[in-house]
């Protein structure tokens, strides 16, 4: 059990760092692409046929935590 969580642990970090070296490189970072993002345009996706109004309000509310998670103004 311990032996797989140090190669769950250690995929993580490589994934992590890999992102950050091809954020470094190709100079998108996280809150360039939530501003891109029209919340409006991303209805398209719901694909489970939710309310548009549900819909709507999840949209919103993921974009807000991504804003505020990487402190986007």
């Amino acid at each position: 059990m311990i032996r797989s969580f140090d190669v769950i642990l250690v995929a993580a970090g490589l994934i992590i760092g890999f992102m950050v070296i091809v954020m470094h490189l190709t100079g998108i970072w996280p809150c360039d692409i939530i501003k891109k993002l029209d919340k409006t345009s991303l209805n398209k996706f719901n694909i489970l046929s939710i309310n548009e109004e549900t819909f709507q309000k999840f949209i919103d509310d993921i974009h807000y935590f991504l804003a505020s998670l990487f402190l986007c103004k």
